[in-house]
């Protein structure tokens, strides 16, 4: 089932979405007829403290702060058995929309179907699970994948003059985004079989772990050609391990974030040479946007899964380089 999710999340999006609108329109063309006051959300993210989920968090409570309506934020602080914990107690609490951040494809299916079973809109941000649920804000991560590969490809492959080797570095292996920018990535490569991935091992999302598993590579294949981490949290590492190997200008360190100013200066620094950024700043206002929208009773006619998908922005080293890509809190 770990395959089908790219792909199925994709399909259901603009027709989800669509039908959103169209049952929610009059409403949020006239705000001040919203009433949400006293409605509750609460949200439950692998951790706190980092950009992403502040972010979002920020986001959120904008929009409740806004409308009358609560945002309950319950940390699970990377601790996975915590977490299912907090959604149980959070299901308890008949909030009237659950928001997640699904550390794993599996972790949280069983509480999510509970929860839409006994009413409660589920919201999952960025990260999916295997099981579908009222809506989702995030990121294209068949589309990320694809595009890092080809990009790869280019700078690597048939004629590059380089080795054609490759360094995958998830953040964990049953994370929706590992999972999926894999799979298409691997696509990807199997076309071009002058690209060998050398290795693909997860961090945990952890930056030390990061740069020992990119300075063992090194080691073993001092030809490297490129680093592809999953996130550029953790690629710091990879990528300090690149400098420290005195690589820099012959390994290209490649990321996916949310794009906060911490990555432009990554750039800026020469410790990752390309980020894909999901721009978690726009994420937190859609994620709010559509609790606005679920909380008014937004559905999509058909029980599908409402997709708002976020733009995608590269931010380079070189010529087209621009800071104000980023974002600070």
């Amino acid at each position: 089932m770990l395959h089908k999710l790219g792909s199925k999340f994709r399909t259901m999006a603009v027709s989800a979405l669509m039908g959103a609108c169209a049952l929610v329109g009059t409403s949020v063309g006239a705000q001040a007829d919203m009433n949400l006051a006293g409605k509750k959300v609460i949200f439950v993210p692998i951790a706190m403290g980092i950009s992403l989920t502040e972010g979002w968090a920020r986001r959120m409570r904008e929009h409740a702060a806004t409308y009358g309506y609560t945002v309950d934020v319950r940390d699970a602080a990377f601790n996975t058995g915590a977490m299912t914990e907090l959604v149980a107690k959070a299901i308890s609490e008949k909030p009237d929309v659950l928001v997640v951040h699904n550390p794993t494809v599996q972790l949280l299916a069983r509480q999510i179907k509970q929860a839409e079973s006994e009413g409660i809109k589920v919201l999952q941000i960025n990260l999916q699970s295997n099981q579908p649920s009222s809506a989702f804000v995030g990121a294209n991560w068949e589309r990320i994948g694809r595009e890092i590969a080809e990009d790869i490809v280019k700078e690597c492959g048939a004629g590059s003059g380089k080795s054609g080797k490759v360094a995958i570095i998830p953040g964990q292996l049953t994370a929706a985004d590992s999972v999926i920018m894999n799979e298409a990535a691997f696509k990807v490569f199997e076309q071009h079989k002058e690209i060998q991935v050398v290795s693909n091992q997860a961090s945990d999302w952890e930056p030390e772990k990061a740069r020992q598993i990119t300075a063992t590579v090194l080691q073993q294949h001092p030809d490297l050609c490129a680093v592809f981490g999953h996130w550029d949290v953790h690629t710091m590492g990879a990528g300090n391990a690149v400098k420290d190997a005195g690589k820099a200008d012959s390994v290209l360190v490649y990321s996916t974030g949310g794009g906060d100013s911490v990555a432009c200066k990554a750039i800026e620094d020469g410790v990752q040479d390309r980020i894909w950024s999901y721009d978690a700043d726009g994420q937190g206002r859609d994620a709010g946007t559509m609790i606005d929208l679920l909380l008014q009773g937004a559905a999509a006619a058909d029980g599908s899964m409402l997709i708002a998908e976020s733009p995608l922005k590269i931010i380079k080293a070189g010529d087209g380089y621009d800071p104000t890509l980023c974002w600070k809190m």
